[in-house]
């Protein structure tokens, strides 16, 4: 069974999904980061590329949103006979922007419930197979009634547990909720005119209903707007200020292993996960066994247990995409075929498409996941520049006093990391300064990455400089 735990009373709003007590799922809103997720907008085109088949559509959001032929439900034969441009229509985000790239959107709208899905250009009727024939039955009569040949609509797997007339009520609600969208909001386009929030609507529809044990906010009006907003599953969200403190505390843990690239488990696994701009890299090392021979039976042991924390880690931090994981090699083709299918089976309690494709001739496993939301990696971590080491720093310092700097003059003040001097006494055994013509006027400062140039020009002038600014220095480097 599942609990979810929000976090709407602090600025940045937060939704987990807690199992068996552990975290799975964590979820971040933040003020002035745009997630475009099921968001609807009136476009207009800008352009159409016959080749690609597709349009570049401004929605008012920076980039151009990229619509593709197959996802307009009204398509002809080709794209420029099916749309012009400079005309607007209404379009969803079905994909975030990266990068360079804008988001992907849908001319196929949806405005999703807990137990339908309304299709205003659908143009066809999907009822679950969950459902009995005589509720079939009665849903699509009731559905040809209210839906016109245009519109279409999705009837969920949870409607099978809820009387048919709560589900054509929903239904009536979505439409009525679609027709006030787009009567009202239809100024200034292109624009944004209707939300789907993630927090708290789209992590609640997200799992069926059945699954979920309790919903549980921190604030009272939240709780009773989200009652009111989904009636049927009122008795199953609460508002526990004692719950949401606890679960509070341990976000803070929680985004620093989520930042850690390095995370080790029972049983003295160490899992590594290097997420690139082309693919996610995992690797499995067993320290605990470290110099010793592995058994068949204890390398299918460690594999199995590292597997099932790194599919829990991909729904922990929402990685996607391209997925390779050197597991601990198995010389036993049976054990591979083994870990194989317990991998596919863990990765059916993942709600978001992650597909297991093999182990390639190296023994790497690939894995795919569909993208949905954004990585709270995106958030928490920033991209580090990359760094020389301190040797290296200490070697472009020679080069750069030796080749480069202060050729015309005849003093130079330079300004060194303490680390880097150490570094220096280890690497170089004549000084560097009895190589210059110029004389070298060297102070020490734990705030300078690495070293800085500070001054060139005459003995008098950086002496007199040195003077002003109560510096100690050193002649000899």
């Amino acid at each position: 069974m599942r609990e979810i735990v929000f976090h709407t009373q602090t600025s940045e709003k937060t939704g987990v999904v807690i199992e068996n007590n552990r975290i799975n799922e964590y979820v971040i809103e933040r003020p002035g980061v745009k997630a475009l997720s099921g968001a609807v907008f009136v476009g207009r085109v800008q352009n159409i590329d016959h080749g690609l088949q597709a349009a570049f559509v401004d929605i008012g959001q920076g980039q151009n949103a990229f619509l593709r032929k197959p996802a307009i439900p009204w398509a002809k034969e080709s794209i420029h006979t099916t749309l012009k441009e400079g005309e607007y229509l209404f379009l969803q985000v079905i994909k975030e922007s990266k990068g360079n790239k804008g988001p992907q959107v849908s001319a196929d709208i949806t405005l999703p419930g807990l137990y339908t899905i309304y299709q205003p250009y659908g143009r066809k009727t999907s009822i679950s197979k969950k459902l009995t024939p005589s509720a079939t039955t009665h849903l699509q009569s009731e559905l040809e009634e209210i839906l016109s040949p245009v519109e279409g609509c999705i009837i969920r797997t949870a409607a099978a547990d809820v009387n048919p007339v709560q589900v054509i009520k929903e239904m009536e609600l979505l439409k009525e909720q679609w027709l006030r969208i787009t009567t009202e909001q239809l100024t200034k386009p292109p624009r944004l005119i209707w939300k789907d929030e993630i927090i708290p609507d789209q992590l609640i529809r997200k799992f069926p209903l059945k699954s979920l044990e309790t919903i549980i906010v921190d604030g009272v009006e939240e709780s009773e707007q989200l009652k009111n907003t989904y009636p049927s599953i009122k008795d199953k969200i609460s508002w526990k200020p004692k719950r949401t403190n606890e679960v509070a505390r341990r976000l803070q843990d929680l985004q620093m292993e989520i930042i850690n690239s390095r995370l080790e488990i029972e049983g003295g696994i160490e899992i590594v996960i290097e997420v690139t701009e082309a693919m996610t890299v995992v690797d499995v090392n067993s320290y605990k066994y470290k110099g010793k021979a592995f058994s068949n039976s204890q390398t299918l042991d460690v594999n199995r247990r590292a597997g099932k924390e790194i599919l829990r880690q991909l729904r922990l931090r929402n990685i996607s995409g391209i997925i390779m994981v050197d597991f601990i090699s198995m010389k036993d083709n049976s054990a591979e075929e083994q870990l194989l299918n317990e991998m596919k089976n863990f990765a059916k309690q993942d709600l978001v498409r992650t597909q297991i494709l093999g182990i390639t001739r190296l023994g790497i496993m690939e894995m795919t996941r569909k993208n949905e939301w954004m990585s709270p990696l995106q958030l928490l971590q920033e991209n580090p520049e990359p760094v020389l080491t301190v040797e290296t720093a200490v070697f472009r310092l020679e080069r750069e006093l030796l080749f480069g700097v202060g050729k015309n003059q005849e003093a130079i003040l330079l300004c060194i990391n303490p680390q880097l001097k150490i570094v220096k006494k280890q690497l170089l055994s004549d000084s560097i300064s009895s190589k210059i013509p110029q004389e070298l006027f060297v102070r020490e400062d734990p705030s300078v990455s690495h070293y800085q140039i500070e001054l060139e020009g005459s003995v008098d002038m950086i002496r007199e400089t040195i003077h002003k600014r109560g510096y100690h220095v050193d002649n000899l480097f």
